[in-house]
């Protein structure tokens, strides 16, 4: 597969992502909202509310950070690069988004590891006690997309060092 094409497959993928995220943000808002009326109004709350919320948050987090990088929404400083003739600032490029692979990385390990020792554990949720290892293994599995994302973001900036194509918009 050329990386164009796997550029577009992946845009797919995050842009998907990314709605089912934002469709979960809006789930948690009208959650929230019921929460917020019912210790109002008197009616019932929803039982271990805080709970789910976090385990949902931790998963709709995770939706969001592949789609950014693809897009190159990350937070950069790019002052010194654009002071740099065009090679220069594809070769700064390059190197962010490899110290940006290794951190994601590293995030994702951590989280499998997290995820491994709350399994081994049992752990759960103080109130309803719903165990932490699904959620946080969902909320990885969807981080750990940004690893190819990231690969290809590289690859694409490498091939306009090279001169081989465009540089990629952010």
């Amino acid at each position: 597969m050329n990386l164009d094409r796997l550029h577009a497959v992946l845009d797919r993928l995050t842009r998907t992502m990314s709605l089912a995220g934002f469709a979960g943000l809006g789930v948690v808002a009208m959650l929230t909202t019921y929460e917020g009326a019912a210790r109002y109004v008197g009616w019932p709350r929803i039982i271990g509310f805080s709970d789910i919320l976090g385990l949902l948050l931790a998963v709709i987090i995770a939706t969001s950070f592949p789609a950014g990088l693809l897009v190159q929404n990350n937070v950069t400083i790019r002052f010194l690069g654009k002071a740099l003739p065009r090679s220069g600032y594809r070769l700064i490029e390059v190197f962010a988004g490899l110290v940006t692979l290794v951190f994601f990385a590293l995030v994702i390990w951590q989280f499998w590891e997290f995820v491994l020792d709350s399994q081994r554990r049992g752990a759960s949720t103080r109130t309803i006690e719903l165990p932490l290892a699904p959620a946080w293994a969902v909320a990885t599995a969807l981080l750990a997309v940004a690893l190819p994302v990231q690969v290809v973001v590289i690859l694409r900036w490498w091939r306009a060092l090279r001169g081989r194509g465009p540089e990629p918009r952010h």
